[in-house]
């Protein structure tokens, strides 16, 4: 069993693209794309704790995220039949260890990525200043997809947290 207050875990932050005959389906091929297996996502918002660990290695979470466990995850996405959709992901490495980094997410039918980059930094980096945090980098991760073969298509983003894990 997971705690959830745990000082230590670990972010895994990943993307992927996923066609199908309905806007479910092609969500659910983006989740596998993505190496998100069988997971009961729990929403939740934009903070990574202290002393955690950001990773993107795809086979550990191919690994971790089945069975049907319910985790939390921070994650946006957007489906399309008629346009291509985009969806990325920024976080906001705090300088100050003690303190928490800061995960923006974006996604838009219509927009290239790099646009919506921008947008997600600049988000990170108003946020930090709204409370005088510095930031030291940024973990960034991105899906671009057009449709296809009269197809849903579905580009995710998503950071889920292990707690414990590292």
């Amino acid at each position: 069993m997971h705690s959830w207050h745990t000082r230590k875990g670990t972010v895994f932050v990943t993307s992927g693209v996923g066609y199908g005959k309905t806007s479910l389906s092609a969500f659910d091929a983006a989740e596998l794309d993505a190496k998100i297996h069988a997971t009961n996502a729990i929403r939740v918002t934009s903070f990574v704790p202290p002393h955690w660990s950001i990773s993107k290695q795809q086979d550990r979470l191919a690994t971790m995220s089945g069975k049907g466990a319910f985790l939390p995850m921070a994650y946006q996405y957007a489906i399309s039949v008629k346009e291509s959709v985009a969806a990325c992901l920024v976080i906001g490495i705090n300088a100050d260890l003690e303190q928490a980094s800061i995960i923006m997410e974006h996604a838009e039918t219509g927009m290239e990525p790099e646009a919506l980059q921008q947008i997600a930094q600049e988000s990170v980096c108003e946020v930090f200043r709204f409370r005088g945090w510095t930031i030291a980098d940024f973990v960034k991760s991105e899906a671009f997809g057009k449709p296809k073969d009269g197809l849903f298509v579905c580009a995710l983003v998503a950071a889920l947290y292990f707690p414990g894990e590292n």
